[in-house]
């Protein structure tokens, strides 16, 4: 077999090559980066997962409610359940729950604005987050007569 190195060293033609697959190889990463973070945004906001769960929370803590009412300026709701007080309430960036009037458990993060209102058997929340997107839903109040 024919020895491919030679004593002539590295040479100008060579440098070329290796830069045009750099920069070829370059431009690939630079597409996939730009893909993914296309394919992140769409398929993976965390804002919407968060808010989904907690939609399923809300379900959660509205069924077998005894009493509910609403707190002044619609700012959250406080209820009863198996004896046990409940307030869901609008706190400075978070929608917090608490049990007793006692203890601070984040229910939803990175909330600008929140209203909840209790309409017969039902609880809208309004909810803005920080970055602009406005949610609404209508939570159903199962009232149990214990």
């Amino acid at each position: 077999m024919r020895n491919l190195l030679t004593d002539r060293g590295y040479t100008l033609v060579d440098a070329v090559i290796q830069l045009a697959v750099l920069l070829l190889f370059s431009q690939l990463i630079l597409f996939y980066a730009v893909w993914f973070t296309q394919v992140e945004k769409h398929f993976f906001q965390s804002v919407s997962l968060e808010w989904e769960m907690f939609s399923l929370e809300m379900e959660k803590i509205l069924f077998s409610v005894t009493v509910i009412e609403e707190q002044v300026n619609q700012t959250g709701i406080r209820l009863k359940k198996d004896g046990v007080e409940y307030d869901i309430e609008c706190y400075p960036s978070l929608i917090r729950k608490q049990k007793n009037r006692l203890g601070h458990e984040p229910l939803l993060t990175g909330v600008k604005m929140c209203k909840f209102q209790v309409d017969g058997d039902q609880v809208i929340a309004k909810v803005e987050f920080l970055n602009g997107r406005k949610e609404e839903r209508a939570y159903e109040v199962f009232i149990s007569l214990q």
